[in-house]
């Protein structure tokens, strides 16, 4: 980093110059008075960083307080990475590289456990000790092949919300929905508010629907936007699907056949959803439910090793495996571990292990997915026997895939 940079904390004072150094870089125009005023609040409550070149703020970095969902259904404590950036004026002078290393250390220093985010560019976290450690799938769905979903049939009775019934509704649900998936996160407040913003201000074509349970209290509820098709009218509406959230797998299908149902849309899409998502193996016509792009969804930096690998479940079996760790950035991070079904145990005055990995990799294959054998075979994980492997994927694997489904 060239003398005459400076990296620190952010004051609560300077967000918007941070803001303003950040937004081009994310192609992004600064924030004008009016939005600042109406959304400047989401920086409120953040470990920020910036990057200053004399008085001037040419960079940033942030992120949230919230948990993640582990395998076994433990929530760890997780900052969520956003808003990084620097001035396409100020790029290769090491300030991205010195604002992550900051987050990097404030995480660590806090207790902070994991550091996720959602990449704008996929490779330049690599660098920084993150793994990919979960899909998702953007698809295209025609109701009139998918429908009737074959599921058994029951009353079903759903209500639309109006904008001040939102959140409460949908906040309760996902409370009974998390832990569905590993790697599922809590959300904070200005969270709930910009996904959900446009359903509230009920603009856009946006609405939020909920199914009652017996009693009729709400269940689970769907988030979806509608439009006339562009290039035709007369051809019929297209819908997009966001939330998907129900307390039982019944109700999430219920959801779904809701949505077929609805009259005029002839299309819809969605962006980030689950790789085993539950709804294709129910369609009348498995065709009608079309993958257009696998995309990385969540990528995870572990900041606590030790917290990290005892916060999880494993799965029964006879094998356990070492595993040897290296944090280039960490230095608490690097040892050996013996994992068995037991759980995870530091292996004191040890330094090889049956299989060896940096903490880039761990933080890939944390969350249960990719497999060990598979990182083994091009050369991301080392290994003394290739039974090691098949020793790992047996503790670690889970069987549902990981997802978030929540995008910061």
């Amino acid at each position: 980093m060239r003398s005459g940079y400076e990296i620190r904390a952010t004051k609560p004072d300077e967000y918007r110059a941070t803001a303003g150094a950040v937004y081009p870089s994310l192609l992004t125009s600064p924030p004008s008075d009016e939005r600042w005023e109406k959304y400047g609040y989401r920086w409120n409550g953040t470990a920020t960083y910036s990057a200053w070149d004399r008085e001037r703020c040419v960079g940033g970095a942030s992120y949230s307080f919230l948990d993640t969902v582990v395998p076994g259904g433990a929530m760890l404590a997780t900052g969520a990475v956003a808003r990084v950036g620097v001035l396409p004026t100020h790029r290769r002078q090491g300030l991205a590289r010195g604002l992550m290393n900051a987050l990097i250390d404030d995480a660590a220093e806090r207790g902070v456990t994991l550091l996720s985010l959602r990449a704008s560019e996929a490779p330049i976290y690599t660098n920084f000790g993150f793994g990919l450690a979960g899909e998702d799938a953007a698809v295209t769905i025609d109701p009139g092949r998918a429908r009737p979903l074959i599921l058994p049939v029951e009353p079903n009775v759903f209500r639309m919300l109006a904008g001040e019934e939102i959140l409460p509704a949908v906040q309760s649900v996902y409370g009974r929905w998390l832990g569905r998936h590993p790697g599922q996160i809590t959300r904070p407040q200005n969270f709930w508010n910009r996904y959900y913003e446009s359903a509230i201000e009920q603009k856009d074509g946006s609405f939020v629907v909920a199914h009652l349970d017996e009693r009729g209290d709400i269940d689970g509820v769907v988030q979806y936007a509608l439009r006339w098709a562009e290039e035709n009218p007369r051809a019929g509406g297209a819908g997009t699907i966001g939330d998907i959230i129900a307390s039982s797998k019944a109700t999430e299908l219920a959801l779904w056949q809701f949505l077929l149902d609805i009259d005029l849309v002839t299309a819809w899409t969605a962006d980030g959803r689950p790789l085993d998502d539950l709804v294709k193996d129910v369609m009348a016509d498995r065709r009608a439910y079309q993958v257009t792009a696998i995309q990385d969804e969540q990528w995870l930096r572990i900041i606590d090793v030790g917290s990290a690998l005892a916060a999880r479940t494993y799965n029964q079996t006879k094998a356990s495996v070492t595993l040897a760790v290296s944090d280039d950035r960490l230095d608490a991070n690097n040892g050996v571990w013996r994992i068995s079904s037991d759980g995870a145990e530091r292996l004191a005055n040890q330094a090889v292990g049956d299989l060896a990995v940096d903490i880039g990799g761990l933080s890939a294959l944390y969350l249960g997915r990719p497999s060990w054998a598979a990182q083994g075979a091009v050369g991301k994980v080392r290994y003394t026997a290739e039974e090691t492997l098949d020793s790992a994927d047996a503790l670690f694997s889970t069987i549902t895939s990981p997802y978030c489904g929540s995008f910061f």
